[in-house]
């Protein structure tokens, strides 16, 4: 008896040694990109001492459990984040900390993030830049160096989506 005892703490001090599986509430989501601006662009922030505004929004399809908490896109919100940072630039990092959690388990698949950079408004009441647009996996957004690129509207740049 003394053995199978002694047998079951090893056991479980084995057992309590183990590695333990991440629980698919705890994705990461954040990630970096770069921020450039055209000169235009650039110069125009400057003189109007604008800021950036960075806007993240994740999102996934549904789970059938997850079909009773979607939007009126028929995706899943998985949160949102949003600051501003100076008109210049620059690495941004989007943490992702607002994100996910427990409504990971509504999600089919990986979780997927829509990133919009528009200006403050602090000088004026419109938008003065246009950006590059991500949108797409999060896990594929992580993967790979993006570069997003921002000119003034009407400066007929092309525009690209990531990833």
């Amino acid at each position: 008896m003394c053995t199978l005892a002694s047998g079951g703490f090893l056991s479980v001090a084995v057992l309590s040694m183990l590695p333990v599986p991440a629980h698919s509430n705890d994705a990461n989501l954040a990630f970096d990109f770069k921020l450039t601006l055209s000169e235009k662009a650039a110069a125009k922030l400057k003189s109007a001492h604008e800021t950036i505004t960075v806007w993240a929004s994740f999102y996934g399809e549904p789970t059938r459990e997850g079909e009773k908490h979607t939007d009126e896109l028929g995706m899943v919100d998985l949160g949102k984040e949003s600051f501003e940072l100076p008109g210049q630039p620059g690495v941004v990092h989007i943490t992702g900390k607002n994100a996910g959690g427990m409504r990971l388990k509504w999600v089919k698949g990986q979780p997927s993030v829509n990133v919009n950079l528009y200006t403050s408004r602090k000088s004026s009441d419109e938008n003065l830049i246009e950006c590059d647009l991500i949108d797409g996996e999060v896990n594929k957004v992580q993967a790979e160096p993006i570069t997003v690129n921002c000119f003034l509207i009407g400066e007929h740049l092309e525009s690209k989506s990531f990833p």
